[in-house]
């Protein structure tokens, strides 16, 4: 059985150790943090938001940015809402806690807070990648582990690998990452698609060898029976 850590308040901000998510006799021959480009995205949305509330909040008349803030709240809250992993009711209600900030607490108090939660987001990103979300390919399984504020892992096990396809951008190419899209034997899994893969040659031989060498044993089983 798998030796999950200690129900403790203290063990809520630890990451997750490799003995808190192997199995008897599992071994691990795979042991990464997702490639550091994962951060390029919400550093460069960070840095463009920040620029953008300094300026505007220091260089414009105040009806322009009234004006300006509205269009962008209801910009942004009808793309989120359209996207399938953002609740509509929480874009909305975050929009209009946007607008109320602004009536009631002015342009320069408003700019400070977007500036701390936006400064926020990043740093909790860059943690999150740096100290706690960690990939694992075992003799078993293929896992993607988290242990902030508790604990969340994704399994997959190599007997249901059935197709393997792999994937490299021109960026990816340069910086070193690459996609890895798993298809398996039954429901969607949670690891089907495995995007900035960190030594993604390293990942996809051990995949192919251990996947193939499970369906294998399981074939060879059956057969025996």
């Amino acid at each position: 059985m798998a030796r999950f850590r200690t129900p403790s308040a203290s063990s809520l901000l630890n990451p997750l150790r490799p003995a808190d998510v192997l199995i008897k006799g599992e071994n691990i021959l795979y042991n990464e943090r997702r490639h550091w480009a994962i951060l390029l995205q919400p550093f460069v949305e960070t840095l463009t938001i920040l620029v953008f509330i300094t300026l505007v909040a220091g260089g414009l008349p105040p009806n322009a940015f009234g004006a300006l803030i509205i269009l962008i709240s209801a910009g942004t809250a009808v793309y989120l809402a359209r996207q399938k992993n953002w609740s509509k009711a929480t874009v909305y209600a975050a929009t209009v806690a946007f607008l109320v900030g602004y009536v009631f607490f002015g342009v320069v108090n408003l700019a400070i807070a977007a500036i701390l939660v936006v400064a926020t987001r990043f740093v909790h990103r860059a943690a999150m990648w740096a100290f706690y979300d960690r990939l694992y390919i075992t003799t078993r399984r293929v896992l993607a582990a988290t242990g902030f504020l508790g604990a969340q892992i994704n399994t997959m096990p190599l007997t249901r690998v059935t197709d393997i396809s792999y994937k490299t951008t021109v960026a990816g190419e340069l910086l070193g990452y690459s996609e890895l899209r798993v298809e398996t034997a039954g429901q969607d899994q949670a690891l089907g698609l495995i995007k900035y893969l960190d030594r993604p040659t390293h990942f996809y031989e051990i995949l192919i060898d251990r996947s193939t060498s499970a369906v294998g044993s399981v074939t060879e089983d059956d057969d025996v029976e």
